[in-house]
Formats: structure tokens, C-alpha cells, sequence
């Protein structure tokens, strides 16, 4: 079983020290969230489903508000249909740059604050993975919740392998997460629990504290990625 709390304060110790900023990072990676879903709720009156997420973590009040709202932009259909599916391919594709950076910062590299666009390199394979991982959790789900639960912990580091090597393929990818998190879906379950006190301020904060917690708490799932992938001997 993997040190939760020596991998946690490692985290801790390695994003306070990033050469470039991870708080700065992530304030950038936000402020361009929230541009990206003000355009998206002008057109279609509700955020996106990873927007959407992220505030229903961290700004419940605020998941309140925008949940099903009107739009203020009335455009055709398909014209709604097309600016929320580039706006959710954009997202992702920020998020992959997102772990590009956290991880070159764990190497102790000089990662500029370019790097939230490297995921553009390969923006084909990060698409295609999103839309191949959401199919499979979404038929686990139709067995009941709990085993779409497990299922998002199965392929929960298939990004992170494909960050990690651009080159291989997208099923590689997944099939290497379900092999590197084979016995160790309960832990990383604890440690997600281990970050709901967090959340809960950050909440409190109306989002604010997120600017801190969430580069640590990437850096410590990165951490886990790391030591796991050792353990299991898969995509070392």
C-alpha cells in the first residue's frame, strides 16, 4: 500500500517550489475555463459538462446558479451544437496540457506557462481518448453507478500515459491505466476522500482556495501515477 501521506507532502513541498509558479499556472488555466465557458453559456445557458464539474467541487453555489438556465445568445441549433462541442474539445485539451505541466514540474524542469497549449500537439489523440474513456464509463454505468464509479478509477491514469508518451495509441493508453490501477482502485478512491475537507473550503472560498488546492492535488495524483506505475511495472 502507497504512503498517502508521505506522497501528499511531497506534492506539497514539490509545487511550492515549481520554478514557474503552479498557483500562477492554474490561476492562467482557470481564467481561461471561465472565458471559455462565458461564451459557451451566452450561446447555450448552461456551462459545460467539465465546467460544470469543476464547479459543482469547488463553487456549489455558484453549479446553483448556472444549472439550466436561459441562453442570451438565441442562435440556431446546430450553430449552439457546434460552438459547445469546440468549446468542450478546447477544455480537454487544456486539461491535457495542464498535466504536461504539473508532471514536467515533478522532473524539476522549466516548464513556461506555454505548456497549457502543448496538448494541441496531439489535441487528435486527446479527443479521440476523451470520447473512447466516456463510452466505456457510460456503459459500465448502465450496469448501476457503482461499477461506472469503478470503471472511471480503471482508466483514471490513461491521460496521464498518453501525456507521458504522445506516441502511443489511445486504447494502449487505457489499457495501460487498467493494468496500472489493477488493486489499487480503493486507494485511489481514499485519497480522493482525502481532499473533500478541501473541497468543502474551497467552496466556502467561492472558489478562491482553488487557485492552491488544485495544483497540489493534481501533483499528488501525479505523484500516485508515478509510484503505482513502478510498482506495476507498466509504462515505466
Amino acid at each position: 500500500m502507497l504512503d498517502r501521506v508521505q506522497l501528499k507532502y511531497e506534492a506539497k513541498a514539490i509545487t511550492k517550489n515549481a520554478r514557474e509558479s503552479a498557483y500562477v499556472f492554474t490561476l492562467i488555466y482557470l481564467a481561461i475555463g471561465l472565458v471559455l465557458d462565458g461564451i459557451d453559456y451566452l450561446v447555450s445557458g448552461s456551462p459545460q459538462a467539465e465546467v460544470y464539474g469543476y464547479l459543482a467541487d469547488y463553487m456549489p453555489e455558484a453549479a446553483v446558479y448556472l444549472r439550466g438556465t436561459e441562453p442570451i445568445l438565441h442562435l440556431p441549433a446546430p450553430a449552439v451544437w457546434f460552438v459547445s462541442i469546440v468549446i468542450s474539445l478546447v477544455t480537454a485539451v487544456l486539461g491535457a496540457g495542464y498535466i504536461l505541466y504539473t508532471m514536467n514540474v515533478r522532473k524539476g524542469l522549466i516548464t513556461p506557462y506555454t505548456t497549457l497549449f502543448d496538448g494541441f500537439l496531439f489535441a487528435g489523440k486527446i479527443i479521440l481518448l476523451e470520447i473512447v474513456q466516456y463510452i466505456f464509463v457510460f456503459l459500465w454505468s448502465l450496469l448501476f453507478i457503482i461499477p461506472g464509479i469503478i470503471a472511471g478509477y480503471r482508466y483514471r491514469f490513461a491521460l496521464y500515459n498518453l501525456c507521458e508518451n504522445p506516441e502511443i495509441g489511445v486504447m494502449e493508453a487505457l489499457n495501460m491505466s487498467k493494468a496500472q490501477t489493477r488493486g489499487h482502485k480503493w486507494e485511489l478512491f481514499v485519497l480522493d476522500l482525502s481532499f473533500l475537507g478541501w473541497v468543502i473550503l474551497c467552496g466556502l472560498t467561492l472558489g478562491i482556495l482553488t487557485i492552491w488546492i488544485m495544483p497540489y492535488r493534481n501533483q499528488t495524483d501525479i505523484g500516485y501515477f508515478q509510484a503505482i506505475k513502478q510498482m506495476s511495472g507498466v509504462g515505466c
